[in-house]
Protein backbone atom coordinates (compact mmCIF):
# COMPACT_ATOMS: atom_id res chain seq x y z
CA UNK A 1 0.00 0.00 0.00
CA UNK A 2 0.98 3.30 -0.42
CA UNK A 3 0.64 6.29 2.18
CA UNK A 4 2.56 9.45 3.40
CA UNK A 5 5.36 8.85 0.88
CA UNK A 6 6.05 5.30 1.22
CA UNK A 7 5.28 1.75 0.59
CA UNK A 8 3.51 -0.05 3.41
CA UNK A 9 4.45 -4.09 3.52
CA UNK A 10 3.06 -6.55 6.08
CA UNK A 11 5.18 -9.40 7.49
CA UNK A 12 3.69 -12.71 7.89
CA UNK A 13 6.83 -14.20 9.49
CA UNK A 14 8.25 -11.00 11.27
CA UNK A 15 4.77 -9.84 12.53
CA UNK A 16 5.32 -6.13 11.78
CA UNK A 17 4.64 -3.56 9.66
CA UNK A 18 7.18 -2.21 7.55
CA UNK A 19 7.46 1.26 6.33
CA UNK A 20 9.86 1.67 2.84
CA UNK A 21 10.06 4.99 2.33
CA UNK A 22 10.36 6.20 -1.25
CA UNK A 23 13.05 9.43 -0.68
CA UNK A 24 15.36 9.66 2.66
CA UNK A 25 15.06 12.57 5.15
CA UNK A 26 16.49 15.35 2.39
CA UNK A 27 14.27 14.36 -0.64
CA UNK A 28 17.67 13.43 -2.42
CA UNK A 29 18.48 10.11 -1.46
CA UNK A 30 16.35 7.68 -3.71
CA UNK A 31 15.44 5.40 -0.64
CA UNK A 32 15.86 5.54 3.24
CA UNK A 33 16.02 2.67 5.23
CA UNK A 34 12.93 0.87 5.96
CA UNK A 35 11.23 0.98 9.43
CA UNK A 36 9.04 -1.59 11.12
CA UNK A 37 6.04 -0.74 13.27
CA UNK A 38 3.77 -2.96 15.52
CA UNK A 39 6.30 -5.52 15.56
CA UNK A 40 4.86 -8.56 17.57
CA UNK A 41 1.66 -6.54 18.45
CA UNK A 42 -0.91 -8.55 16.48
CA UNK A 43 0.85 -11.77 15.67
CA UNK A 44 1.19 -11.95 11.77
CA UNK A 45 -0.16 -9.82 9.20
CA UNK A 46 -0.77 -10.23 6.16
CA UNK A 47 -2.43 -7.80 3.72
CA UNK A 48 -1.90 -3.74 3.72
CA UNK A 49 -4.46 -1.17 1.76
CA UNK A 50 -4.48 2.25 1.68
CA UNK A 51 -7.68 3.56 3.63
CA UNK A 52 -6.88 7.22 1.95
CA UNK A 53 -5.32 9.80 4.08
CA UNK A 54 -2.70 8.52 6.36
CA UNK A 55 -4.99 5.35 7.22
CA UNK A 56 -4.09 1.69 6.34
CA UNK A 57 -6.15 -1.61 6.47
CA UNK A 58 -4.11 -4.58 8.04
CA UNK A 59 -5.34 -8.05 8.07
CA UNK A 60 -4.02 -10.78 10.65
CA UNK A 61 -3.31 -14.22 9.44
CA UNK A 62 -3.01 -16.32 13.04
CA UNK A 63 -5.69 -18.91 12.21
CA UNK A 64 -4.04 -20.20 9.76
CA UNK A 65 -2.22 -23.15 11.30
CA UNK A 66 1.03 -21.04 11.88
CA UNK A 67 0.97 -18.54 14.15
CA UNK A 68 -0.77 -18.51 17.74
CA UNK A 69 -4.14 -17.20 17.69
CA UNK A 70 -5.59 -15.47 20.61
CA UNK A 71 -9.68 -15.14 21.23
CA UNK A 72 -11.10 -12.67 18.56
CA UNK A 73 -8.64 -13.90 15.79
CA UNK A 74 -7.92 -13.17 12.81
CA UNK A 75 -8.85 -9.41 12.48
CA UNK A 76 -9.41 -6.42 10.00
CA UNK A 77 -7.34 -2.89 11.48
CA UNK A 78 -7.54 0.58 10.47
CA UNK A 79 -3.96 1.96 11.67
CA UNK A 80 -3.50 5.55 11.15
CA UNK A 81 0.30 6.37 9.74
CA UNK A 82 0.09 9.88 10.18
Amino acid sequence: AYAQGSIWMAGLRGERLWRIPLSGDSGKEPLADPQSFLDEKHGRLRTVVGAGGDRLWLVTSNTDGRGEPTPGDDRILLVEVG
